[in-house]
C-alpha cells in the first residue's frame, strides 16, 4: 500500500498531474552542485552541450531552483551517462567527464503538477487559489532518504498575486482541506507561472 499524502507532512516534489503533455531529454553537466531527483523542478542552464545522443540543453546545476524564473518542468526519469536508469544524480557525479547524466523532463508550459505546500508558519488557504507561489527546496535539493524522491514543496509564505512568482495555485487536491492556517501540508494542483517556454502572469488579487 502506498503512502497516504493527504494533508500529511511527506514531501514528494512536483508530480505531473492529469495528462502528460510533453517530455524531453536534458543533460546534467559533470560535477553538479545539487542533487537531481525524480519530481524535482529543474530550470534551464542557459547552455547546450554535446552528448553521445546529440546536442541537448543542460539544466542549471549550480544552485537550487527556488525563485528562478527559467523553469522547464519536473523530472520524470533520471539516467546516468550510459543511459541507465538511476534513482537520482548526486552532487559531484562525474559521469563520462562531460555529462553526469540525463533527465527526462515534463516540460510543456501547460503541464499540471501536484505538490505539497510546506505550511511553514503560514499555510496556503483556500482563498489563495489563483494566486502565485514560489517553490522551496532542501539544501542542495537533497532527496528523501527512504524513497529517493524530490523533497521540494511550495513555499507557503510566498503566496501572493505578484507576477514574479514561479507557480500558479489552481486548486487543492480533493482529499485535502486547506481551510485555514491550522491545516498545513495540503496538496495543490499547480502550473508553472514562470516558464522558459511561456510568459508570466500576475495572480488573482
Amino acid at each position: 500500500m502506498g503512502v497516504d499524502y493527504s494533508s500529511t507532512d511527506a514531501a514528494f516534489g512536483f508530480q505531473p498531474y492529469g495528462q502528460m503533455l510533453r517530455a524531453q531529454l536534458y543533460a546534467v553537466i559533470t560535477a553538479p552542485t545539487i542533487n537531481v531527483c525524480i519530481n524535482d523542478i529543474v530550470v534551464h542552464g542557459s547552455t547546450m552541450v554535446s552528448t553521445p545522443v546529440g546536442y541537448l540543453a543542460a539544466i542549471e546545476d549550480g544552485s537550487v531552483p527556488d525563485g528562478d524564473p527559467q523553469i522547464i518542468g519536473s523530472v520524470i526519469a533520471v539516467f546516468d551517462s550510459d543511459m541507465k536508469h538511476v534513482s537520482y544524480i548526486a552532487p559531484a557525479a562525474t559521469g563520462n567527464g562531460t555529462i553526469a547524466g540525463y533527465v527526462m523532463v515534463a516540460d510543456h508550459p501547460d503541464q499540471l503538477f501536484l505538490v505539497q505546500e510546506d505550511g511553514d508558519s503560514n499555510a496556503i488557504d483556500l482563498a489563495e487559489a489563483g494566486m502565485n507561489c514560489d517553490l522551496i527546496s532542501a539544501a542542495l535539493c537533497a532527496p528523501d532518504s527512504n524513497t529517493g524522491l524530490s523533497t521540494q514543496e511550495l513555499d507557503s509564505d510566498s503566496a501572493a498575486n505578484t507576477e514574479a512568482l514561479q507557480f500558479r495555485l489552481l486548486w487543492p487536491h480533493q482529499d485535502d482541506t486547506p481551510a485555514d492556517d491550522s491545516n498545513a501540508n495540503a496538496r495543490w494542483v499547480v502550473r508553472a507561472n514562470e516558464h522558459f517556454y511561456a510568459a508570466t502572469q500576475a495572480g488573482l488579487a
